[in-house]
Parts: structure tokens; C-alpha cells; sequence
């Protein structure tokens, strides 16, 4: 079997930068160098310039110069519509999920709760940030629908860099509010409407923040 070592390097490398995306560790307007990543990851430019094309595909980057990316800079009415996409479509996966989420589940996204709480705790907000994602991610893949999960993962590929931005500069600290204790009691009652109505009046936060811009 011939293997392609770049295709490999290239999936491993926007898997990597994608969940930097999502989790907020890249902000709005960030460039992107090809020629840096390369030396990061020591690897030559293909890999990195396949993987960036990609992102850029999913409208998570746009491309800056030849050699160069940038994270997107939205509107305020671009950013809360994107949250405003994500709130209906995870509301609808988790009012699926609670059919499938298994109580071993559940008690997980309470250990993502969980650490969230202590990332809050600490004013940490990649730590916030990286076990909301999971906590959600764990919801809406349970829906066993791979194609919705692809669009709302897509969504935080995008939104992500929004979220933490919010976080960071345009919310109080003790204003980083989730529903997420709530979204679990709907899931251990399996009650599927209150996960959904709690999961989108979570995701509503974002779409607020931006909202109240305009």
C-alpha cells in the first residue's frame, strides 16, 4: 500500500488548527504564515499550505497573501447570525441526543461542566473555552447524525474565534454564563424539548453579546 506522507501531515494539521479555531486560541484578524507553521511543525510548506486551503474552503480562514492566512473579521450582525445558526441547530441535535446519550455520557459532559467551572474559576479562558467545546461536541455527535454534527462543527470553526473573543474583551468575567447544569438535568430526565429550549438559551449568550453591538 502507497501512503501519502503529506496527505496524512496535511489532515493532522488542519485537525490541529481547527481546534485552535474552535477553542479561541486564534482571534479575529490573526495572520497565519505559511513559512512559520512549517518551522512549528517542522514540516516543509505543502502539508501546512493544503491544510490552511482547506480551512480557508470552510470559510474559516481567508486567505491574506501568497504566503499568508488570516482569521476572519465579521460584522457584529455576521457574528450573532452565526451564533443564531448554531443555537437552532444544537437545539435540534440535543432534543435527538437524549435518545442516545448514555448515563456514562452524561456524567461525562458533568466532568466537562466540571472543569469548565474551574477554567472560570482561575480566569483561565482556553480551559473554559476547550471543555465547553467538548461539552457540546459530546451532545450533538450523540444525535448519530455525522452530517448535522459536520455543520455545526463547521460553525465552530467559524464562531469559535467570535466566542473567544467575547469572552476575553466583550463580557464581564462573572458573566460567562452557561446553561450547562440545566441542559444536564433535561438529559438525565430525558426530557427532550428542555434540552433543547436550555441548549439554545445557552448558545443564545454569544449571539446576545454580538447582538447588543449593532
Amino acid at each position: 500500500m502507497i501512503v501519502n506522507i503529506s496527505n496524512n501531515l496535511s489532515a493532522v494539521i488542519y485537525e490541529d488548527l481547527r481546534f485552535q479555531l474552535i477553542v479561541g486560541k486564534m482571534e479575529p484578524g490573526d495572520t497565519l504564515s505559511i513559512r512559520t507553521l512549517a518551522e512549528q511543525y517542522n514540516v516543509s510548506t505543502m502539508p501546512i499550505r493544503e491544510a490552511l486551503k482547506r480551512l480557508e474552503s470552510e470559510k474559516a480562514l481567508i486567505g491574506a497573501a501568497k504566503r499568508a492566512y488570516r482569521v476572519p473579521e465579521v460584522t457584529t450582525e455576521e457574528a450573532s447570525n452565526l451564533f443564531f445558526i448554531r443555537t437552532i441547530l444544537e437545539g435540534a441535535a440535543a432534543e435527538i441526543a437524549v435518545n442516545h446519550l448514555t448515563d456514562q455520557d452524561i456524567d461525562q459532559a458533568c466532568q466537562f461542566t466540571m472543569m469548565q467551572d474551574e477554567g472560570w474559576k482561575q480566569r483561565d479562558s482556553h480551559r473554559y473555552l476547550e471543555n465547553n467545546f467538548h461539552f457540546h461536541s459530546l451532545i450533538y455527535r450523540a444525535a448519530n447524525n455525522p452530517d448535522l454534527s459536520d455543520v455545526i462543527e463547521s460553525l465552530y470553526a467559524r464562531s469559535g474565534p467570535l466566542l473567544g473573543k467575547a469572552v476575553k474583551y466583550l463580557a464581564n468575567i462573572d458573566d460567562w454564563e452557561t446553561n450547562h447544569y440545566e441542559i444536564i438535568n433535561a438529559l438525565k430526565s430525558r426530557n427532550g424539548a428542555e434540552a433543547r429550549r436550555q441548549m439554545e438559551e445557552d448558545i443564545r449568550w454569544g449571539m446576545l453579546i454580538y447582538k447588543q453591538m449593532l
